[in-house]
């Protein structure tokens, strides 16, 4: 235990990357200092009891304070301090106990001792450090003398026998310091006989190795000779086959200058070739660039052309919305007429739908393909109202539109319920577009593994040949000419629905046989999450709307009448009377006049647009609360989006879906305030 203590000071201070001549100096120093200051200790307590004078105690206890104060400069890497503080403290001792006790104490052979410490402590580089070490001993010796010879300082009065038993107690300590001394530096002697030792042993071993290597390369010399005379007849050799060579290369110089002549004719033909692949790239670009304004060309003209189509297909749908729901109308048209309008109705949605698939794929030929956004939704609730939408068709045309849902599906999936509808009325569409009267369209909704699900169309209809079910998928295209003829449509739905289910880490397939219908499966991967089963509810053929509040208020901005006339007589049957302004500025001054529950809005208006109206109500700080429709026929995705950004609540796009429409409202306006049901039934 005290060696394992003793280690710990002897070692305070060094460092890993010290080297190991300056470790051993601090090690000393700090023995030194730990020793000393038990000596000091010792001979202070002694001296003390035997004079009987407490204060030579007292000062012992501050000489041992400043020995081990040594070791707490070594601790903070202050060696040359710490060396210097040493010799200082251990002059100021002989310089005490000689004054104090005078020179039969014999203190001052402490100084020869002192002497050998700077010459052990202190490396070669610290020559200035050792000079000043001697120096201060020197002059602590003289000191002494001084004080001996003049008697400056009185010594303390002793007897006999103390005096004598000071001295040799003092002498003892000093020649255990000399012994201490002369142990450090018999320690380092034999530490420098082992390194030479062992250099000299290396030195031996390398003598060998040089000896060795001595034979190697006599051995080795002489395998040069002999390999120099081989090689002086393989140079003889060589050089004569050089000889040869050097004809034989003249030779070929010849053919190589003819050859060159040839080579600069085929360079001249070459900056041809080249000056005429450059004017195909400046060609190749302009052509880049009228594909481009082409493409931009394109983009205006669809959004430009479906702007157009929407506004006058808005007012055909909803004239037949409201010829086919109005009770006071409706009961005075006889029901062939009924069954032209709903003819009107239902062709007015595939012309829509027909717009949205040309919209749809220009954006994803653009590279414009919308970001999924999966949530989770109710499974079944979703089949019940697409199918919904088709019974009415399927009805018409006198087809029967079977429904089969897999018990074994969960009540509720995780994905993008507006691109799979869009996948499901399009594979619907088709399917009842191509199946005959008296036949049927089966949708079946089945689990096909734990982790896909599949929606199946199959049909009853003509059927595709096995060598056009690849070209169906492509844009435009169509199994033959005649489908065109017969059934109308734009070859686009089946090739946004592949685009869509490739989009959803799914795949679309195809079977059908001539004369016996077709089956579209599209397998999706299956994210489900579980909740409570819905409890069914008796459902009705038709939808039902509620009146609002009569107090509500609603502003419409339109600027075209046929619009205004259509909104009016909606808004009518659901109990609100509409406030109308015909352009935005005008907008503007009727919301201020009469604060409105809602604002709908063209976004294409004269004098203030539908982006800058919504602006300056987001701006006004009595206006700004009152949520906002757009209704607009601008139907890309940006334009929506800029809508939504500048601070449009909802964004319906022409011709409004009024099923939609009045969801919309009812978010808006319904809050908490309880109205009466039963106002009008959609067919």
């Amino acid at each position: 235990m005290i060696s394992h203590w003793f280690n710990i000071i002897k070692k305070a201070g060094l460092s890993s990357d010290m080297k190991d001549g300056d470790g051993r100096k601090i090690m000393v120093v700090n023995s030194f200092s730990f020793l000393t200051a038990l000596l000091c200790t010792f001979c202070g307590v002694s001296l003390a009891l035997m004079s009987g004078d407490y204060t030579i105690l007292y000062t012992a206890i501050g000489f041992v304070c400043g020995f081990l104060s040594i070791l707490w400069l070594n601790h903070r890497k202050k060696y040359s301090s710490a060396k210097f503080g040493l010799m200082f403290v251990f002059c100021m001792v002989m310089l005490y106990y000689g004054v104090t006790f005078g020179e039969s104490t014999q203190v001052h052979f402490l100084g020869l001792f002192l002497i050998g410490v700077p010459l052990l402590i202190c490396s070669h580089k610290e020559k200035e450090l050792k000079f000043i070490c001697l120096a201060l001993i020197l002059t602590c010796l003289v000191l002494l003398e001084t004080n001996y010879y003049f008697m400056v300082i009185e010594p303390m009065e002793m007897s006999r026998d103390l005096t004598f038993t000071f001295r040799w107690l003092i002498m003892s300590i000093v020649l255990l310091l000399n012994g201490i001394v002369i142990s450090f530096y018999q320690i380092n002697i034999t530490g420098l006989v082992k390194r030479l030792n062992k250099r000299n042993e290396s030195l031996k071993k390398k003598n060998e190795l040089v000896v060795n290597k001595e034979a190697e390369l006599t051995a080795a010399y002489t395998k040069l000779e002999d390999y120099n005379a081989k090689l002086e007849k393989e140079v003889h050799n060589r050089t004569t086959q050089l000889r040869l060579n050097n004809i034989a290369l003249e030779n070929m110089l010849v053919n190589l200058k003819t050859s060159n002549s040839q080579l600069r004719d085929q360079d001249q033909q070459l900056k041809g070739y080249v000056a005429e692949l450059e004017s195909l790239k400046q060609d190749l670009m302009r052509a880049r660039d009228e594909a481009q304004h082409a493409n931009t060309a394109k983009s205006a003209f669809l959004r430009e052309i479906s702007h157009e189509i929407r506004n006058p297909l808005n007012a055909v749908i909803g004239i037949s919305f409201l010829l086919l729901n109005e009770p006071a109308i409706r009961n005075k048209i006889p029901r062939s007429i009924l069954q032209m309008i709903d003819n009107i109705h239902n062709s007015s949605h595939s012309l829509l739908d027909i717009i949205n698939n040309v919209l749809e794929l220009a954006r994803i030929e653009a590279g414009k393909t919308d970001e999924l956004h999966p949530e989770p939704f109710v499974l079944r609730e979703w089949i019940r109202s697409v199918v919904n939408i088709y019974q009415d068709a399927a009805k018409v045309k006198g087809v029967q539109l079977q429904l089969q849902v897999d018990h074994k599906l969960p009540g509720e999936v995780v994905g993008d319920r507006l691109h799979l509808t869009q996948i499901l009325n399009n594979l619907l569409g088709n399917a009842l577009k191509f199946t005959p009267s008296g036949k049927k369209v089966t949708l079946h909704i089945y689990l096909q593994e734990p982790a896909q699900w599949c929606i199946r169309v199959a049909d009853e209809g003509v059927g595709i040949p096995k060598e056009k079910q690849k070209l169906i998928f492509q844009p435009y295209e169509q199994a033959d000419e005649t489908i065109h003829q017969n059934f109308g449509g734009t070859g686009l739905g089946l090739t946004i629905s592949r685009r869509i289910t490739e989009l959803m880490g799914g795949n679309i397939e195809v079977w059908s046989e001539p004369g016996q219908g077709a089956a579209f499966t599209v397998t999706l991967p299956l994210e489900e999450q579980a909740i409570a089963k819905p409890e069914e509810q008796p459902r009705d053929d038709r939808k039902e709307y509620a009146a609002f509040p009569a107090e509500r208020r609603v502003l419409l901005m339109e600027d075209s009448e046929i619009n205004q006339m259509i909104m009016e007589r909606f808004f009518a049957h659901l109990g609100i009377s509409l406030h109308i302004a015909n352009n935005g500025e005008e907008g503007l001054e009727m919301a201020h006049a009469c604060h409105p529950d809602l604002i709908i809005m063209d976004m294409h208006m004269p004098k203030l647009n539908g982006n800058e109206v919504i602006r300056l109500l987001r701006a006004d700080h009595d206006l700004r609360h009152i949520p906002v429709i757009a209704i607009s026929a601008d139907a890309f995705r940006e334009q929506q989006k800029e809508a939504l950004e500048a601070g449009v609540n909802e964004y319906l796009i022409k011709p409004v879906e009024f099923d939609r429409l009045y969801s919309v409202m009812d978010k808006y306006l319904s809050k908490e305030t309880p109205y009466p049901l039963r106002i009008i039934k959609a067919s």
